[in-house]
This record gives C-alpha cells, sequence and structure tokens, in this order.
C-alpha cells in the first residue's frame, strides 16, 4: 500500500482562525486538523469548542497557556510532550521566545485522538478502516498519510491517531 507524502516544503503557511498567528496545515478535515502552528509573540489562541487539542512542542524554549478561571496554567518547557486541552477554553499564550509546536484537534463528539512521540524504531498497524493515522518526521517536518503498516526509520516522529467515537 502507498502512504500519501505530505512535504513540510510544500505546506504554505496560513493565519490562525482569529488572524493572531501562523500555522501551516498537514492535513485537514471538516472536524479535524494536524499542523504545526508558529508561536513567535504572545497571543490569544483561536476558540475551537467542542474540540479536543493537543499540542507538542517542537522547537524553542517553550510557552505557557493561560486558561481562564477555573483552569490552571499549562507550562509546556520540554520538547516532544504531547499536551491535551480543552479548545474551547479561552487561552492566551505568554512565550517564553518564539517556538514551533505540532498540533492535533478534533470534535470531541465525533472523533478521538492520540499523538505519540516515537524515539525508537518502532512497527505501526495499519489504523482501522474507519480511522486515519499520520506519521510526522519531527527534523524534517515531513509527513506521511498511513495507508497501511509501516516501519518507522525516521526519528524522532510523532504518530497521530484518529478514531470515530462509537
Amino acid at each position: 500500500m502507498a502512504h500519501e507524502q505530505l512535504s513540510f516544503a510544500t505546506r504554505l503557511p496560513s493565519r490562525w482562525a482569529n488572524g493572531a498567528g501562523r500555522k501551516a496545515d498537514i492535513a485537514t478535515g471538516a472536524d479535524w486538523m494536524v499542523g504545526f502552528a508558529f508561536l513567535d509573540a504572545d497571543a490569544p489562541f483561536s476558540d475551537f469548542k467542542g474540540q479536543n487539542r493537543i499540542i507538542t512542542l517542537l522547537d524553542g524554549p517553550g510557552f505557557a497557556l493561560d486558561f481562564a478561571p477555573p483552569h490552571a496554567t499549562l507550562e509546556v518547557h520540554t520538547p516532544h510532550v504531547p499536551t491535551p486541552f480543552d479548545g474551547g477554553w479561552p487561552t492566551q499564550c505568554r512565550i517564553l521566545g518564539p517556538c514551533v509546536v505540532l498540533n492535533a484537534m478534533c470534535d470531541r463528539a465525533k472523533w478521538r485522538h492520540s499523538v505519540q512521540v516515537l524515539t525508537a524504531p518502532t512497527h505501526l498497524h495499519a489504523p482501522p478502516a474507519n480511522g486515519m493515522a499520520f506519521l510526522v518526521d519531527l527534523t524534517t517536518r515531513d509527513a506521511l498519510r498511513l495507508d497501511g503498516e509501516i516501519a518507522t526509520t525516521a526519528l524522532p516522529a510523532a504518530y497521530i491517531l484518529f478514531l470515530p467515537v462509537a
């Protein structure tokens, strides 16, 4: 089976939904998204009510996500650690310096998703017929939309899996 190659070099940067930042989508659907965000300055995050988000620091010194009360501030300083949060919480991002992050989000009523960072060669099974999976090289930022089994060779890599809610 052929995996769809998604080159980072062909990703055109665009503005966030609220216009406050820049992003480069890897792939999007009506109710899910995988892509990169460039955190260049302190800014509010776009409101994605009903969406679950997972953010993973790739480059940079880190950032803090200040949520509206009663939610505690989320500090992200360690690269390659997937961090989930509710996309509907009002969020102000405070950066410690420019950062690049990997974002995965989905409509929680339709999908559940996970992000796993792989640091050792791994054999990945084909995603279920009704699911989707992506493998993102965290060094080159190139990605594959998986259509079958694969053995990882480019590491570190992020494995993102979307499964429909039963």
